[in-house]
């Protein structure tokens, strides 16, 4: 048995790994069926590159608001790693939205620009990615240091699942495919492979995932009633606008992406609140030998109420602090009250924390009734060698009738 439950992680790993590499090569054999326009191409030309010294900063004889810095950098990447090239960046004394001036060991990211003289490099941005490694290494540390082996298969799990998003469910969608489908397909493999390697392979990851999906049905189910029953076009920020500009030869279905917001947004709470009482259901089952159906079912509904404030409070929070900068431009901008909360883009960020939360909540008594069902069979009527043993130990032998 010991050795079936070691063998179970490396099953769900395999499972995974084919999952990931037969959706991705399906959405590459279609790749071709869209063609992206308004593709920056000036961005292949860019590459990383570390500040070795700053030559030069002089005034901008064309704009006193800026100075000209002069500085060498060394290619890390792209085929040019290691070479050492001339740069230079437009440095804004009082502008605070533009980056301030390099300085040497600066990691910085370089693009290419063509002209008469020959190959010029100039600043683009600052290289941010290491910081975000770095911090992300700490993360698993800390993962590794509270969860022990369980620690392992959480970071498992995480990374699948960012991979399913960016390595399948992503090309997928660029590639044409139904994005309804595509949307349903990512939450079924988040769920099974999270609660597989987390949970386990038992009866308490089973009821958490079917009370996990049914939350997540009911939230998508939410967001569809209402965006028909409010008449939503999908086009609520200039994002939208431009990703249908880059799908011009396909038109890409703005409302299925929300609904792939909304559905995906709410996955993350459905099924922390899902494992969360089919644990507590499991540990009540295993501390007690004899309880009852009602009695998980009531329990369930009691850790429910618990975590449901705090619960509420994170999906809208995460939602509202999501939007602060478009409520604070509106805001700014004299609109009345009643428009500014009839906006699309406002009604959309509306819509997604309310049926976010709403498929939170029937989660609790949905993950109850289906845990309660699952972890306490029915009682087997008690034979008749047991009913003697049993009146035997108590001293109440059974009389022989003659």
């Amino acid at each position: 048995m010991q050795k079936q439950r070691k063998s179970i992680p490396v099953i769900v790993i395999i499972l995974s790994l084919l999952f990931l590499f037969c959706g991705n090569k399906i959405a590459a054999a279609h790749s071709t069926s869209i063609v992206v326009q308004g593709r920056d191409s000036e961005m292949n030309d860019q590459v990383f590159a570390q500040v070795l010294k700053v030559n030069s900063i002089t005034p901008d004889p064309s704009d006193e608001t800026r100075s000209i810095v002069k500085f060498t950098a060394k290619i890390k990447n792209s085929q040019a790693s290691g070479q050492v090239v001339s740069a230079t960046q437009f440095s804004y004394k009082s502008n605070a939205t533009m980056p301030p001036a390099v300085s040497v060991n600066d990691k910085v990211v370089l693009g290419r620009l063509s002209s008469d003289s020959g190959t010029e490099w100039a600043f683009e941005n600052y290289e941010r990615i290491d910081q975000i490694v770095i911090l992300s290494i700490v993360l698993m540390l800390f993962i590794l240091l509270f969860g022990g082996r369980k620690g392992v298969n959480t970071i498992l799990a995480l990374v699948f699942t960012c991979i399913s998003i960016f390595y399948v469910f992503i090309p997928l969608i660029m590639s044409g495919f139904n994005i309804y489908l595509c949307t349903v397909i990512i939450c079924i493999y988040v769920i099974s492979v999270t609660f597989s390697l987390t949970g386990g392979m038992n009866q308490k990851s089973l009821a958490a995932a079917l009370g996990c999906i049914s939350g997540v049905v009911v939230s998508g189910g939410v967001y569809e009633l209402m965006e028909h029953t409010m008449k939503l076009t999908g086009y609520y920020n200039d994002q939208s606008s431009r990703l249908v500009d880059m799908f011009s030869n396909h038109p890409i279905n703005l409302r299925a992406i929300v609904f792939a917001m909304v559905t995906i947004g709410a996955l993350g709470a459905t099924m922390d609140i899902a494992m969360s009482i089919s644990s507590s259901l499991e540990e009540i089952k295993s501390g007690k030998s004899k309880v009852s159906r009602s009695a998980l079912i009531k329990s369930g509904l009691n850790i429910g109420k618990d975590i449901m404030g705090t619960m509420m409070n994170t999906l809208i929070l995460a939602y509202i602090g999501s939007s602060l900068v478009m409520v604070i431009i509106y805001n700014a901008s004299g609109y009345p009250l009643s428009q500014l909360l009839n906006q699309e883009e406002i009604i959309i960020e509306f819509l997604q924390s309310l049926a976010g939360s709403l498929g939170m909540l029937l989660t609790i008594p949905l993950t109850t009734f289906i845990s309660a069902l699952i972890l306490q069979s029915p009682e087997k009527p008690a034979s008749p060698a047991n009913l003697n043993r049993n009146r035997l130990e108590t001293g109440n032998p059974i009389r022989q009738v003659r």
